[in-house]
């Protein structure tokens, strides 16, 4: 990790989601040979995330660096990555000047090689065969194809939380094909609302299909193998 690293996520009225950006960015911070990690967000902060940007940027730049790598923590190629992002990131770089060059990495849900084998190592700790992978889903065209992806190399089927199909569909789909457990993974960077919610939705479908066993695991929590996976696209 040669440049300072900005790490930019969505933004909530919940705290936990910050928390755990700060987490990762201290844990990112503490390895050895990185340099300055900060943290912002594109919406439900103090600041515009331009603004955010150039504060870290004079930050970096008053360490001796002319460079900051921005890595999008984001799923999916919605509107956020695909416009968004770059018009907050050319604001800041105009307003800054060249003395320090802002570099946008690819967004973290890109990498699909690579989150493949980290949510299949949190997959095997339960012996199910049926499961259901939920992201938030993006009205964008194309924005959800990383996520079939995924699903197709975890060996899981697709729902959205925003567009369709959604959960409920594709349970009603396995249990007609004659399922009776079926593995639930929330696809979302950090846990709040939306993860508060599918665990509620996941007690009432139990009550709903008493005959159905569900399981739902967390396959992005901030552990070792996640710091390491980030770490690696810092580089």
């Amino acid at each position: 990790m040669l440049s300072p690293s900005l790490l930019v996520a969505h933004g909530s009225r919940d705290p936990r989601p910050q928390q755990a950006l700060n987490q990762l960015a201290k844990h990112l911070g503490e390895l050895p040979g990185c340099s300055l990690v900060g943290t912002a967000t594109l919406e439900l902060a103090p600041l515009p995330l331009h603004q955010q940007i150039q504060n870290f940027a004079k930050l970096s730049q008053s360490w001796g660096y002319s460079q900051v790598q921005i890595l999008p923590l984001f799923l999916s190629s919605g509107v956020h990555v695909n416009t968004d992002l770059p018009e907050e990131i050319a604001i800041a770089q105009a307003q800054i000047g060249s003395e320090i060059q802002l570099n946008l990495l690819p967004y973290f849900g890109s990498k699909v090689n690579r989150l493949a084998p980290l949510i299949a190592t949190k997959m095997a700790t339960v012996e199910i065969e049926n499961w259901i992978l939920i992201a938030h889903g993006s009205r964008h065209l194309e924005g959800n194809q990383p996520i079939e992806q995924l699903a197709t190399q975890i060996g899981a089927i697709p729902a959205y939380w925003s567009v369709t199909p959604n959960l409920e569909t594709q349970i009603q789909v396995l249990i007609a094909s004659g399922v009776n457990r079926i593995g639930i993974i929330p696809y979302f960077m950090f846990s709040g609302g939306i993860s508060d919610a599918i665990a509620q939705s996941i007690k009432q479908f139990s009550e709903q299909f008493p005959t159905v066993k569900f399981d739902l695991i967390s396959p992005l929590e901030i552990d070792e193998n996640l710091v390491n996976l980030i770490e690696d696209l810092l580089l």
